[in-house]
């Protein structure tokens, strides 16, 4: 049979190879992956925050956290995306438009790190915080601060220690006002984060720097 033009097409450029990809292609790639998770933690902060607006304080108290209760450990899940007011809100998605991509590039983890400090962070504020409702993702900004501040040192990354620096100067002070006992702030899911970043720092941090001694090239 002969071939039409189409088919005379795909047989001269079947058998050609791909063009390499740019480092364009794979920058724009890696920064996609690095937002993506935290993109979808905030839509859902903000989906969420107008659903109470509407539904009210029985959707806060049946998805908030109660620590050390059967009914509120369904919060760990739940109440990162739930906020108590806009001001409450805002101040959590400004955090996390900074430090979740951050985060994200230096551990080159995007989405296990997020998922880590989210579940880590309701897991230990569930265990030891106060008596009440918490709600907020407060707990996963914490986390994203305290893992900046001790992974590029544990690591030994140049730019990941760059990076700490940074992050302490601009967040260290607001964060450790954070941490005191304050009525109407849960400080104790604010311990909780900074508990579950240091944590995964140690043990990132540590694998990476192992991986980092086969590789001494890499910064």
């Amino acid at each position: 049979m002969s071939l039409t033009p189409s088919h005379r097409q795909t047989g001269l450029t079947a058998g050609r190879p791909r063009p390499m990809e740019t480092l364009t292609d794979r920058a724009g790639r890696g920064l996609l992956r690095a937002v993506a998770p935290t993109a979808l933690l905030l839509a859902l902060m903000w989906a969420m925050f107008l659903v109470t607006l509407v539904a009210g304080r029985p959707l806060i108290d049946g998805l908030g956290l109660i620590p050390r209760s059967t009914a509120g450990v369904d919060g760990i899940l739940f109440s990162p995306v739930l906020h108590g007011g806009w001001r409450h809100l805002i101040g959590n998605t400004t955090a996390l438009l900074v430090l979740g991509p951050t985060a994200a590039l230096v551990s080159r983890r995007p989405l296990a790190l997020l998922a880590a400090a989210w579940l880590l962070s309701g897991a230990f504020s569930w265990l030891i915080g106060t008596p009440g409702v918490h709600i907020g993702a407060s707990g996963i900004v914490y986390a994203l601060t305290a893992f900046l501040l001790v992974y590029g040192i544990v690591a030994r990354r140049v730019l990941a220690v760059a990076v700490s620096l940074v992050v302490a100067v601009t967040y260290l002070g607001s964060s450790l006002i954070g941490l005191l006992p304050q009525p109407g702030v849960s400080w104790t899911g604010h311990l909780a984060g900074a508990v579950a970043g240091v944590l995964l720092a140690l043990v990132w941090g540590r694998a990476d720097r192992a991986e980092r001694r086969r590789r001494p090239l890499e910064v």
